[in-house]
């Protein structure tokens, strides 16, 4: 009797047939297939959610500046309250220049280290199309900026994949990211998530995406 609890090779089964033994390689590694999308059972589950911003105001804000001080003005954020319970693992951010002059150099993913007085604006939506669990999440989406007071300095984490020179948008082509994440940024509560830029740009219209699973602590 083999108790490895591995067989190597394909085996021909009928549906109902129970099977002891999952399949391996000729090097007793086991075989792993997906049946569905990588993030589809996360999403049926419930866990998913977005917050979009399809065009801010005419620049970026200064809360957005790598160096902004504390209470400047925000566009996009997405903080994690203080007893929700969840963690906010970042999936997918996304981001694209529609028209303006953009600033030189990459952008930056940040945090805000305390959740700001300022009462939520925009709200984030379940990745079940039309339905679905509401989000922990408070989220902070105006297209010309306001101040988040209360809150602390935001602060540089991580590059994002996504860099410019200081260059004008030329109808049609867009320029823009997606940038998959998985999980390898966590918002804890009491935190917040904000992207980062080397400065302000001229009249730039652009628009943000992202995408979080909530996960219970």
């Amino acid at each position: 009797m083999d108790y490895s609890g591995i067989r190597i090779g394909p085996q021909t089964l009928a549906d109902g047939v129970a099977q002891a033994f999952c399949r391996g390689t000729k090097e007793a590694a086991a075989i792993g297939a997906n049946l569905n999308g990588f993030y589809e059972e996360a999403n049926v589950r419930g866990q998913l959610f977005t917050l979009v911003q399809p065009l801010t105001g005419t620049g970026i804000a200064a809360g957005h500046i790598v160096g902004a001080a504390a209470a400047a003005n925000t566009q996009f954020a997405v903080f994690n309250p203080l007893n929700s319970g969840k963690n906010l693992a970042l999936i997918e951010f996304a981001m694209a220049v529609v028209s303006g002059t953009f600033p030189a150099g990459p952008c930056v993913h940040g945090y805000i280290p305390n959740i700001p007085t300022l009462a939520a604006s925009g709200t984030p939506i379940s990745n079940i199309m039309g339905g679905g669990a509401a989000s922990v999440a408070r989220c902070y989406v105006s297209s010309a900026g306001a101040a988040l007071t209360g809150g602390l300095a935001p602060v540089g984490h991580k590059l994002s994949n996504f860099g410019s020179t200081a260059t004008v948008q030329a109808s049609p082509y867009l320029v823009g990211t997606i940038e998959y994440l998985d999980g390898k940024l966590i918002v804890p509560p009491g935190v917040g998530w904000v992207p980062m830029f080397s400065a302000a740009g001229t009249n730039c219209l652009l628009g943000w995406s992202l995408t979080w699973r909530e996960v219970s602590i």
